[in-house]
């Protein structure tokens, strides 16, 4: 009698099978692979919508007050108010300073805010103003900026004295050491810690008033 072998029907199974998971665990790896790359580009969009859009916005216009600037009239702080836009997480407005009694200048809080708003005109740039926080209308208490809220900066472009005057500054970072006068124009970009910054940009009229809107 002849030999004959072949493969039975068990063994061609035990094949088969073992191919199949061989294919899943390949297909299970490359579909995890992609979630995972998925996931990684869409966290990549959402972060650079975030920090594209604009999560705050200027509400009205621009208060300019003036006084004695070393015996000369000129504007010594710029007033504006800011909102959350629609649908945006709330935004941190801790101040690096306080606004300080009656003939004191702004002190130091203790604190390092997130916010950054810097000054520009055609003689200087102070790239980190020293300005105040205060709430008008809902607050919560904290220093977050949220949909019910509104806050007032008040950016402090020369040093107080006691009598309430106002005077130039020796520190060209801190403050101005020139003075801002009728029909000079200047630019404020606020730059918080969520979002894209944007400018403010304005021109004086050629007469100071004690309270100027600039809309």
């Amino acid at each position: 009698m002849r030999s004959e072998r072949g493969i039975t029907g068990l063994e061609t199974a035990i094949i088969l099978i073992a191919f199949v998971v061989v294919a899943s665990v390949f297909a299970f790896t490359i579909l995890s692979s992609g979630i995972f790359a998925s996931e990684r580009a869409k966290e990549t969009v959402y972060a650079g919508v975030e920090e594209t859009q604009t999560t705050v916005h200027p509400t009205g216009g621009i208060i300019a007050l003036s006084g004695p600037v070393s015996t000369t009239t000129a504007v010594n702080r710029v007033k504006f108010t800011l909102s959350l836009a629609n649908d945006a997480d709330a935004v941190e407005l801790t101040p690096s300073y306080t606004a300080g009694t009656t003939g004191v200048a702004p002190v130091a809080s203790g604190v390092t805010g997130p916010t950054i708003v810097s000054y520009t005109d055609t003689t200087q740039h102070l790239s980190e103003t020293r300005w105040t926080l205060a709430w008008l209308g809902n607050s919560d208490g904290d220093n977050l900026l949220e949909g019910n809220e509104t806050a007032e900066i008040t950016v402090w472009l020369h040093p107080r004295a006691a009598d309430d005057s106002f005077s130039l500054s020796t520190s060209t970072t801190v403050y101005m050491d020139h003075r801002l006068t009728a029909n000079g124009k200047f630019s404020l970009e606020v730059s918080p810690p969520v979002g894209s910054s944007f400018d403010l940009q304005r021109m004086l009229p050629p007469q100071l008033d004690t309270a100027l809107l600039l809309d």
